[in-house]
């Protein structure tokens, strides 16, 4: 959510980092638990905003830690149990729900929108697949007062009033008003609110005792206070938002722990068909016959080179991230209160499926270049055809974006090398020539070789 309109924080949030060296831990072949703590430590402090992790390894808790504080104002430390806001992870719950009423027999993927709302607007174009995998089109362009409370029927009115931005099943973009409209399909179907029939559907079976939505004026026994970050990165609190506002999109609160269940249920045939999990897994098709990253409530990538899916959320004052490694059967949920990027939950959350497969990240030691240094790494860098990465000095920082993507910072190591601050996944070696001209980089996806080789077509020095 943000002050100015009652749109959740876009899918990825967690990408947008800010820097945090990362230093030497644990070695590879040293136990798990000691590769965990590494990786927990490198990325939290013991004071400030904090970060609680569950890693489940064939449906057993292998490890859980909690860092940094639930207050920290009160210095009160995060602990296991500790509830957050999970944004939109709560996504792949309604998901879930709407897939597990599917098997029932209650709807179908194929049913058009107008079946359950009929008055909403080209509704008999949309489908509930296309809902689920945010290939409908429905807008998330509407304002309304974020501390003031809405019901389903004022949040589908409001939805109503913008236009569809394109025509269903052309194109992706994630909708955090198609999650809304889900929420008011599953109240249609069950006659329950949606979030009591979330907790009949997905939350009992699959064990999550301590996850569901808590309106504004509840205690929650455990709940941690969400931060944020002014623009030098002091703590701060962030505005109050309603959290009737997210709905179904990202309204509810939960554990690591339970996050981790929600991760290892998807995939426990006892609980959740395999059919229903392959249809959430499956990517999106488009109409011309590209494929979107995103399934039905889970999103799609790998860790080093592995398949994974999961998801992540933002929301005022939260941040979380999980993943699966089907292969490994690894289930990692990492939580944050804190929405500034860190402690990054997409970072630790990376580290810990990459080590709890064997497969751990390279660590990096931080060097720090000159300006001169910095400014010979600035120019344009082809990757293929009309794209490609250009790397720019702002105010000291060196930063690199694909466009039309995010501008990311980058953190400068020994061996010419560069890394996305705060993460250290990706990774650039930086290629010269002629006595130390910078000719190109190589660019390693996801800390996985043969790196892609881009050229350097501009701002050479």
């Amino acid at each position: 959510m943000t002050p100015r309109d009652m749109t959740l924080r876009a899918v990825f949030f967690a990408m947008a980092c800010v820097g945090l060296s990362v230093a030497h831990g644990a070695a590879p072949g040293a136990p798990f638990a000691s590769q965990a703590d590494a990786i927990v430590n490198r990325f939290t402090k013991t004071t400030g905003p904090g970060a609680s992790v569950a890693v489940y390894r064939d449906g057993k808790l292998i490890y859980q830690a909690s860092r940094g504080e639930a207050s920290v104002e009160l210095h009160v430390p995060a602990k296991e149990g500790s509830v957050y806001r999970i944004g939109s992870i709560t996504k792949t719950v309604t998901a879930a729900t709407i897939l597990s009423l599917v098997h029932e027999g209650k709807l179908a993927l194929t049913d058009p929108l107008a079946k359950f709302l009929p008055d909403f607007p080209g509704a008999s174009g949309i489908t509930i697949a296309q809902l689920l995998s945010h290939t409908a089109g429905v807008s998330d362009e509407w304002t309304a007062d974020p501390a003031q409370p809405l019901d389903t029927r004022a949040l589908v009115a409001l939805i109503a009033k913008q236009p569809l931005d394109f025509k269903p099943g052309s194109e992706w973009r994630y909708s955090n008003s198609g999650y809304m409209l889900l929420g008011a399909v599953i109240e249609q179907v069950t006659g329950k609110a949606w979030d009591q029939a979330e907790h009949d559907q997905v939350l009992v079976p699959f064990g999550m005792t301590h996850t569901g939505f808590h309106p504004d004026d509840v205690v929650v026994d455990g709940a941690v206070q969400g931060y944020g970050a002014d623009a030098a990165g002091k703590v701060t609190r962030p505005p109050f938002v309603s959290i009737t506002g997210p709905m179904s999109a990202g309204a509810l609160s939960s554990t690591a722990d339970d996050i981790a269940r929600l991760a290892v249920g998807l995939g426990n045939a006892k609980v959740f068909s395999p059919e229903l999990l392959k249809a959430m897994t499956t990517p999106a098709r488009l109409s011309d016959g590209s494929d979107a990253p995103y399934g039905l409530g889970l999103a799609l990538s790998t860790v080093k080179g592995e398949p994974v899916y999961g998801h992540n959320g933002g929301i005022e004052g939260f941040s979380s991230q999980f993943f699966v490694v089907p292969k490994d059967h690894v289930a990692v949920a990492v939580l944050v209160n804190s929405d500034s990027g860190t402690p990054s939950a997409r970072a630790i959350a990376l580290q810990l499926a990459a080590a709890a497969i064997g497969k751990p990240y390279q660590t990096f030691t931080d060097v720090t270049l000159s300006d001169r240094d910095k400014q010979a790494l600035v120019g344009s860098y082809q990757i293929q055809g009309d794209s490609a990465h250009a790397i720019t000095l702002e105010h000291g920082a060196l930063y690199i974006q694909r466009a039309p993507g995010p501008k990311r910072r980058l953190a400068t190591a020994k061996g010419d090398l560069l890394y996305y601050a705060g993460e250290g996944t990706d990774y650039i070696h930086v290629v010269k020539v002629d006595g130390g001209k910078v000719s190109g980089i190589e660019f390693f996806v996801d800390g996985v070789g043969p790196g892609r080789v881009e050229k350097r077509v501009a701002g050479v020095k």
